[in-house]
């Protein structure tokens, strides 16, 4: 037991008072002789020893009395554990507010954000005026970051709204402790108001200030369910006008319960494009095929809904994405175009094919091209080199078929930069290609499947003959793929990645005396398809909040450097960071897109381009940590200066000045006083 006031226990030296008043307030007697004597002095014998009885106890009660009302004007309480030693002065207060979407959820009492902001003008209320408080929210704000007076305190919590901020329990914890550094000299207390989801609520990982008194306000929702849309991707990469494509869409279940028959529908520039309708079963993921024909050429602004109740911040998702008119390749000649590559993309409409021989190259223009064909120069100028590996680094793809004059020096000096194998000596031993890598990208869709949905080629298949062909030293580490393969095991045509674009590489140049590749069939699906996936692709959403990388291609840079993101249908505008790279432009938005939506890129009158945003998914799985769970993570990590404040049916603040100020005894005493008064009169009163 412990007391407020110690130094009123001084007062406990005024109970000499009544003993001194005892001791020399004795009751004088009268004699009165009888002739009896004997008899008398018994009588006189029992009587003062029932009247020191008498006045003893009345002294006890009176001692007792007196020794209670000093002790409740101490204020004696018994402490709480893990509570910390009081510093004179008052108190910094730091509250966090969860306003993330998952406080939308309805409790007893309405929604979470609404008991949340309710709870902390309680909490503030169990404090005196003279204390400081602070607001802390997921959005961080610049005006959160200072202390403040309990009336400008609760005018800020009036102004709390639900936010798609999402931040860990430790960041938030980490922000508090910040905040309050500079009152080290002062009793510090921080509160976590929540639902504690445990996408982002685990204690895990938090390593709260000890010199911090921490309180955990769980909110318990009623209801927890939700239907969300989580993602969504094209199962084909390749967009052109007239096309039949699929998009595929997962939608996750988390509630208790089956859903079924729930509808799901596309739009694509405010047209309806497609309809279905699915099954879910609880707690558990769907995907649903939406095919649709796609749009003239441009920017393609599409959205995905379905219908869900009360959450319905991710009842859609937002996505774009580019159909490009025609397909830039540019073949680098040694002098004449190659006629095998002339007659498969010179009378495309889809490819817009240029020719240009190695010494009248135009650099400015490679960046401008999704694919450049390589076709056997008879060397690579280092310049073009340079050129080269930095348009595929950004994005672009190259093939490269190797010299037909067997001078491989200025190749082998580009290959390592794109993670291809090196050119040895030639191999003049009449080979034939014997395998086909069907799961590749370059070869999807070309052949048919079976039943079981795979590909398998027949025995007998008629593969080109390889008459002449380069060796390819591969490394045991590198990350080409090979694609053709010939009869001794050799690669043949192999591809490899790097960075954001694609490197291609064939054994042969695209000449008859070296292999019937060029003139054999699947010589045109094969480029046809590296030419269609060389178109670059850029993400089909963002999440809102944070910095993403917002990539343009360099023939989209004005003159003007200036560059807008504007919400469509609203008047919002951002004007990003604008970072260049190169041949591409980055912009960054630096957490100023707060809204899903579509969002149109313009410099000045003229439309660049367009991105997406949609709210953080990890707010639509509602489940949370109950009070049994957060108390065993407590337990686990041995934190001690952490209470978790339980629902009961007494008042938060009261719970709040027991956890703060341990448990108050003076009441108790002040009943004892009560008491032993009574016990005094009624020995004075009853007891003769």
């Amino acid at each position: 037991m412990q007391f407020v006031y110690p130094w009123f226990l001084l007062a406990l030296g005024t109970l000499a008072i009544p003993i001194l008043i005892h001791l020399f307030n004795f009751r004088r007697y009268k004699k009165v002789w009888f002739t009896n004597v004997q008899f008398l002095k018994e009588i006189q014998q029992e009587t003062r020893k029932q009247s020191r009885l008498r006045q003893f106890l009345i002294l006890m009660a009176r001692l007792l009395a007196f020794a209670c009302l000093v002790l409740a004007f101490s204020q004696p309480y018994i402490p709480a554990p893990g509570q910390q030693q009081r510093i004179k002065g008052p108190r910094a207060v730091s509250i966090y507010i969860d306003n993330s979407f998952s406080m939308e959820a309805v409790a007893t009492e309405g929604k979470l954000i609404d008991v949340a902001k309710a709870r902390a003008l309680e909490i503030a209320s169990a404090y005196s005026r003279s204390d400081l408080f602070q607001l802390v929210t997921n959005d961080f704000e610049g005006r959160h970051q200072r202390y403040l007076s309990l009336d400008d305190f609760r005018k800020a919590v009036e102004e709390v709204q639900v936010s798609p901020e999402v931040r860990p329990m430790e960041e938030v914890m980490r922000r508090q402790a910040d905040l309050s550094s500079d009152y080290r000299n002062t009793n510090r207390e921080a509160y976590l108001i929540s639902d504690f989801q445990k996408n982002s609520a685990s204690l895990d990982g938090a390593h709260p200030d000890p010199g911090i008194g921490w309180f955990l306000v769980h909110l318990p929702a009623e209801k927890r369910d939700n239907l969300y849309i989580d993602s969504a991707w094209f199962l084909s990469p390749v967009h052109q006008p007239g096309q039949v494509v699929n998009l595929r869409v997962r939608l996750h279940n988390a509630s208790g319960q089956t859903l079924e028959k729930i509808p799901v529908k596309l739009t694509i520039n405010s047209v309806q494009k497609a309809l279905a309708s699915f099954s879910v079963e609880p707690e558990s993921p769907a995907e649903v095929t939406l095919s649709f024909t796609e749009n003239s050429s441009g920017i393609q602004y599409g959205v995905i809904e379905t219908v869900d109740y009360p959450i319905v911040y991710d009842d859609k998702y937002y996505f774009t994405y580019t159909i490009s008119p025609s397909i830039p390749v540019l073949a680098i000649n040694e002098q004449n175009a190659n006629a095998y590559l002339d007659a498969l993309f010179g009378h495309d409409s889809a490819i817009q094919l240029t020719n240009s021989p190695v010494k009248q190259l135009d650099y400015g223009k490679l960046f401008s091209q999704n694919l450049i064909l390589l076709n056997s120069t008879a060397e690579i100028p280092s310049g073009l080199a340079q050129e080269i590996t930095r348009f595929v680094r950004n994005g672009g793809s190259v093939v490269v078929f190797p010299p037909a004059t067997g001078k491989t020096d200025s190749y082998n000096a580009l290959l390592p930069q794109l993670g291809l194998p090196l050119l040895e000596r030639t191999d003049t031993t009449l080979q034939r290609i014997a395998s086909v890598n069907t799961e590749s990208p370059v070869f999807t869709d070309v052949f048919e499947k079976n039943s079981s949905g795979k590909v398998v080629l027949p025995d007998n298949v008629d593969l080109p003959v390889v008459r002449k062909h380069y060796i390819l030293k591969q490394e045991t580490r590198s990350q080409a793929e090979v694609l053709l393969k010939l009869q001794n095991g050799r690669p043949f045509f192999v591809s490899a990645p790097v960075e954001k674009g694609h490197a291609y590489l064939l054994a042969s140049p695209a000449d008859e005396s070296w292999t019937q590749f060029p003139r054999h069939v699947i010589f045109v699906p094969a480029l046809y398809k590296i030419a269609l996936l060389s178109n670059p692709g850029r993400p089909l959403c963002y999440t809102t909040g944070g910095n993403p990388a917002i990539e343009i291609p360099a023939d989209s840079v004005s003159e003007a450097n200036m560059y807008k993101l504007k919400k469509e249908g609203s008047d919002f505008e951002v004007i990003p960071e604008i970072k260049t790279f190169g041949s591409s432009v980055t912009l960054l938005p630096h957490d100023q897109i707060r809204e899903a939506g579509l969002y149109p890129i313009v410099a000045g009158t003229r439309t660049v381009t367009g991105v997406a945003f949609n709210f953080d998914r990890r707010e639509s799985d509602l489940k949370c940590y109950s009070v049994s769970e957060l108390d065993r993570q407590v337990s686990r990590m041995n934190l001690k200066d952490i209470h978790i404040l339980k629902e009961k049916k007494r008042p938060l603040s009261a719970e709040i000045r027991e956890i703060r100020q341990g448990t108050p005894l003076w009441k108790w005493f002040i009943l004892l006083v009560l008491f032993f008064l009574a016990c005094e009169i009624a020995l004075i009163r009853l007891l003769k």
